[in-house]
């Protein structure tokens, strides 16, 4: 089975049961959000961001795309989640519902996709850069030219008032900045960025190096269950442990000094189109230091194991308050430079 298939098989099981779980989940993207909606707080940004967003904040809207995940292509384009997640309640009106399936009907097969291949606009949230690399580049292994760092770059242009760059379908700047709150969330996830490719032993292989072998893709750690040294029970996936963030990361704790943080954080320089090849690069680094140290069990049936400690949990919290702050203050920097 073609890399691209597998991923997109699990990417497809986890709209189906997890639909509204996600780089940082929604509280993490709520967190994002927040951070932004205070970093343009008065200014022209703010006041456009309010035009296209009627009234919802970027709080809010951080969520949208994963709600999106509920239109179930293979029911006739239905939103089935009415109800599940309390994060996409506020979409879950007529309209609402009516522009989330709008949306997954124009990217559901306008990207390369094979038949039993997830929709095309699930495959916008990641990407999969091995973590040998130093920076990000198209056409790595892993890499997609309709991966998160692509769909950024084409809202981007969509806000700026150019059409979007094929395969995208984006169709108003409302849509636009909808995905743009919610991407440049997932971007700074560690793990949709940089990604552990694995041998069948469980040793970390190279996929520039080593001919590529699709079972050698752990799927953004998707297919890596950890394993609690404590108790010795299996526990959720390496993914999922860096989806969740603490209470203390979520937008009600937002206070003066972390927004100072925010305020603090320089704006990437260059081709606005550019930023989020750069933002991946960061990522990427510390997509490092998430899989530094982890010793990886045999493959078996299409998993690998990872044994985890409290030392390792401790050491996932600085960078998830950095990453989500890096987050909020370039989604802040990005809506600033395209309504200065």
């Amino acid at each position: 089975m073609p890399r691209r298939t597998l991923r997109a098989v699990l990417a497809l099981s986890i709209a189906l049961f997890a639909t509204a779980a996600a780089p940082w989940g929604a509280d993490g993207h709520h967190t994002v959000g927040a951070i932004a909606d205070r970093l343009i707080a008065g200014t022209h940004a703010q006041a456009q961001v309010n035009a296209l967003l009627g009234g919802l904040t970027l709080e809010q809207a951080a969520v949208w795309a994963d709600c999106a995940k509920g239109v179930d292509p293979a029911k006739d384009f239905a939103y089935t989640s009415a109800g599940k997640y309390p994060e996409c309640a506020i979409f879950e009106t007529p309209d609402g519902e009516a522009e989330m399936v709008d949306f997954v009907k124009r990217n559901d097969t306008n990207c390369p996709r094979a038949p039993g291949d997830a929709s095309c606009h699930t495959q916008y949230h990641y990407t999969d850069e091995a973590i040998q690399r130093k920076r990000y580049q198209p056409g790595d292994v892993g890499t997609r030219n309709f991966d998160v760092v692509a769909a950024i770059s084409a809202t981007i242009h969509v806000l700026k008032g150019e059409p979007a760059p094929a395969p995208f379908d984006i169709k108003d700047k409302r849509e636009a900045l909808l995905l743009l709150a919610h991407y440049v969330g997932d971007i700074t996830q560690p793990l949709h960025v940089g990604a552990v490719y694995l041998d069948a032993c469980g040793k970390p292989v190279d996929p520039a190096v080593v001919p590529f072998e699709p079972l050698m893709d752990t799927q953004g750690g998707n297919k890596i269950v950890t394993i609690r040294v404590a108790t010795n029970h299996r526990s959720e996936t390496l993914h999922a442990t860096w989806d969740d963030i603490p209470d203390a990361l979520h937008s009600n704790h937002i206070d003066a000094a972390w927004l100072a943080l925010a305020h603090a954080e320089p704006a990437t320089r260059g081709d606005i189109y550019g930023w989020s090849t750069e933002w991946a690069g960061t990522t990427l680094t510390q997509a490092r230091l998430a899989f530094e140290g982890l010793k990886f069990g045999a493959q078996q049936n299409g998993q690998w194991t990872v044994p985890l400690t409290g030392r390792y949990d401790d050491s996932m919290a600085p960078i998830k308050k950095r990453q989500l702050t890096v987050g909020g203050a370039r989604l802040a920097h990005t809506l600033m430079a395209i309504w200065p």
